[in-house]
């Protein structure tokens, strides 16, 4: 029997000692019994040399030490949600059993299943729903005043009634083209955009973008500097996605550049990729904004950004199909100096 017992206690502590989760148990004094690898490396120590030490020797989060000597106290499974920093934040769902044996308590035991990534998406699902809440209760205000307006009695002044049916047309179209840029995110994110690649002459691609903004860029009295070498490889990309790529980022180096400014269009060869870069001389980006400027929604000014009609997910759009067709987008950028986006896609 005592054989027996030998073999399912070797066998239970090589359990423990594979999971995935942190595992700790500790006597009725609180240390430490036990210790798995996987709890070990979540806090950078020897697990070899933690067995009878105090578990806050070892681990130093008091939240974790108290949730173990309260179920040593009264004996009842507790659970709790620890956030620990190591030296990056992490979520754990921490559920602490007392350890009976023969009828008599000999300690508890404590399982921490990471929950870091669910509790960010989580909250990245909240972010997202007041965000869109928030940009839509905007134009939807606006519309309502104007209508409001126009019923009192604005509608008989013909200047003015025309005047406010202009601004509710275009607020309409800034509700328009949130939903659209909303949608094509979701189905970039939810995998339904799939991109289809085929062999694609990167520069005629780049020629019609930049045709299709020069009526932008002549009210705005800008100048678009377009220089495509001869012989550029063919990129294996989704065309659609390109162009989308390209007019978002030339669209921004009009929208936030300055009246009488300058575009410059470049392309190149950089290892086994094309290398595009799109640089203007507007408004530029403080260096604070710049590692969150790909973000869904974040502009650098949101009143600005909002009067020129920009959804704040451009940029967003723009990263997701660019990673989507195995490339890479990055930004280099002065508040006052213009910015200058490099976009790298891999060629044939």
């Amino acid at each position: 029997m005592e054989s027996e017992n030998n073999i399912d206690r070797s066998l239970m502590t090589t359990i423990l000692s594979n999971m995935m989760e942190g595992v700790v148990a500790v006597d009725t004094d609180g240390r430490v019994l036990f210790i798995n690898q996987a709890l070990a490396d979540l806090f950078e120590f020897d697990p070899a040399q933690a067995k009878g030490k105090h578990l806050l020797e070892v681990v130093r989060q008091n939240q974790l030490n108290v949730l173990l000597q309260n179920v040593l106290q009264d004996q009842k499974i507790r659970t709790d949600e620890v956030r620990a920093f190591n030296p990056d934040e992490h979520i754990f769902e921490a559920i602490a059993v007392p350890l009976i044996e023969k009828g008599e308590k000999v300690g508890a035991l404590m399982v921490l299943h990471d929950v870091t990534r669910l509790r960010r998406l989580e909250q990245v699902r909240r972010d997202f729903v007041a965000n869109v809440s928030h940009e839509l209760r905007t134009p939807l205000a606006a519309i309502k005043g104007f209508a409001e307006t126009l019923h009192a009695g604005a509608l008989k002044d013909p200047k003015f009634g025309m005047d406010f049916v202009a601004a509710i047309e275009k607020q309409t179209d800034n509700m328009t083209a949130l939903v659209e840029d909303l949608l094509d995110l979701t189905a970039i994110e939810s995998g339904h955009q799939n991109p289809l690649k085929e062999n694609l002459d990167l520069a005629s691609v780049l020629q019609e973008v930049v045709e299709g903004m020069a009526p932008v860029a002549k009210r705005k009295k800008i100048n678009i500097d377009f220089k495509i070498p001869e012989g550029l490889p063919l990129v294996f990309a989704d065309k659609k996605h390109v162009k989308q790529i390209f007019n978002n980022l030339l669209d921004n180096a009009l929208k936030f550049n300055f009246e009488g400014g300058r575009v410059e269009l470049r392309a190149g060869v950089e290892g086994p990729q094309v290398k595009v870069t799109v640089t203007d001389s507007g408004l530029g980006i403080p260096a604070q904004d710049i590692p969150r400027i790909f973000e869904r929604f974040y502009r650098v000014d949101k009143a600005r950004s909002r009067a020129m009609g920009g959804t704040g997910l451009g940029l967003s759009i723009v990263k997701h199909l660019v990673e989507a067709n195995g490339g890479t987008v990055t930004v280099s950028s002065s508040a006052g100096q213009g910015s200058s986006f490099t976009v790298l896609l891999p060629y044939i």
